[in-house]
């Protein structure tokens, strides 16, 4: 392999040649040409990326145009470096890396996996690189996701995980609120879209106006199973809800500790109001179905793909598939929140891509190739351009989407492990009315306590 980097020579020259000339009596003209090319040669190094989702990163030629343009990408990136890339089925794990490197033997550079998968796997085997560690590399860069989106991919306070930010799949997370805008405008109801404009989206308002739809959708004949707000799953929906309430899963106390950020009264207050909506029958976990396929509910809070994402042949399944109109926002606000909140949170369970360490290449070939792979896929924007005029209906949508994303928080369900799970299940029972907030985290303080301890990082001591 033969690397060409002349830049770094000139700098080295030009820096020497400024400091002749601030320290000579008479000014010196040097005859030379300072015109450097920038070369890099990869031939005959080959980058493995393993997916399960071949046909995502690789789809048949000729199958869409956007597969065409991803397949276009890579030609562009072998003809410009020299080297192939040859993209794998792969398992969702890290058990064939581990296999591959005890053996000797070439393994993927990338792969793209569950962060409770491959990503936790390879870092405890210590068979990941951290991004600071890359040369040729930066990790922070845009174009590989913000830092807080990824979160999830953050391990004792180091950064590992990248995303295809600006390509064509819309980045995912638990969190959006989606509203049957036909559906409401049929029963002659506002849409959400008023009350966030107007500043009065909130709690205070939200109980008022689920019981606004029931009434309407009661005159207007629907029967008994039809409920005005579903959640696709409360054991992710509570947390949205708290996170409206200006909670964090995690925070630090004045002495600077790691404690608990929903075991207090914002917390409290959370599930007691989910809790009485519950009582009201205006709020369950009814999953996506009375929302996307019966139109028997008329608002749906689920994880954003179901409003990003368009699956061919199962179209039924997700909301830009459907005939009618819809409209995303933020959750209400609570009484302890305000509008700066965001409802979105990633988790464990969303896929990244992750530099395995002692694949067979040198880490300095892998930070170029990634630099070139994650480049945005088209001049359009990528999923920017075909959500804010392709799939979302209304500009209002896109730039909603787009304030949950930028200022998405995290769950640390990897850090809290069990405890984290035993918190989701006691929070739902309050959620269903079926305990208060003060009993639901009393029962898992112990559990929670002990899991603080392995807690090593917050977002915000890594952009002090």
């Amino acid at each position: 392999m033969k690397r060409i980097i002349s830049l770094i020579l000139s700098i080295v020259i030009l820096s020497t040649l400024v400091l002749s000339v601030s320290c000579a009596q008479e000014e010196e003209v040097f005859d030379m040409d300072f015109h450097v090319d920038y070369v890099v040669d990869l031939t005959g190094v080959t980058f493995q990326w393993g997916t399960a989702w071949l046909t995502q990163f690789y789809p048949n030629e000729g199958f869409s145009l956007v597969g065409d343009n991803m397949r276009q990408h890579y030609r562009d990136i072998e003809a410009e470096l020299g080297c192939n890339i040859d993209i794998v089925a792969w398992e969702d794990g890290g058990r064939r890396v581990m296999q591959d490197v005890a053996a000797g033997m070439k393994t993927c550079d990338l792969v793209d996996s569950h962060a409770t998968n491959a990503g936790i796997e390879l870092y405890k085997a210590g068979l990941l690189a951290a991004l600071d560690d890359i040369p040729n590399f930066n990790g922070y860069d845009e174009k590989y996701g913000p830092m807080r989106f990824r979160q999830y991919g953050i391990f004792d306070g180091k950064l590992y995980g990248l995303y295809q930010y600006l390509w064509d799949f819309p980045p995912e997370f638990h969190g959006i609120m989606s509203f049957n805008v036909d559906l409401l405008s049929s029963l002659g109801v506002a849409l959400p879209y008023e009350y966030q404009e107007n500043g009065t989206w909130t709690w205070a308002n939200y109980k008022d106006y689920l019981m606004t739809i029931d009434n309407a959708a009661s005159s207007a004949g629907y029967g008994n199973e039809f409920i005005p707000h579903t959640a696709q799953v409360l054991t992710r929906d509570v947390f949205s809800w708290m996170f409206m309430n200006g909670c964090k899963v995690i925070e630090k106390d004045s002495n600077g500790n790691y404690v608990c950020g929903v075991n207090n009264t914002k917390g409290m207050a959370t599930l007691d109001f989910l809790g009485e909506l519950s009582d009201l029958k205006l709020y369950e976990e009814g999953g996506t179905d009375p929302f996307i396929k019966n139109q028997t509910a008329a608002i749906m809070t689920s994880e954003s793909y179901f409003t990003t994402h368009f699956q061919e042949g199962n179209e039924s399944a997700y909301l830009p598939g459907q005939p009618w109109i819809y409209g995303v926002v933020n959750y209400p606000y609570g009484p302890d929140g305000d509008e700066n909140c965001v409802s979105g949170f990633v988790h464990k369970g969303r896929r990244l891509n992750w530099v395995v360490a002692y694949s067979g290449n040198e880490l300095s070939d892998i930070g170029i190739f990634l630099d070139h792979l994650f480049e945005p896929i088209d001049e359009e924007g990528g999923w920017k351009s075909s959500l804010s005029y392709s799939v979302f209906h209304d500009k209002r949508d896109y730039e909603n989407y787009l304030k949950i994303l930028e200022n998405v928080n995290y769950n640390h369900d990897l850090s809290l492990g069990a405890a984290y799970s035993n918190l989701e299940s006691s929070c739902v029972f309050a959620a269903q009315g079926k305990r208060t907030g003060a009993e639901a985290f009393e029962s898992v303080k112990t559990m929670i306590d002990e899991a603080m301890k392995n807690v090593t990082w917050v977002y915000e001591d890594l952009i002090d």
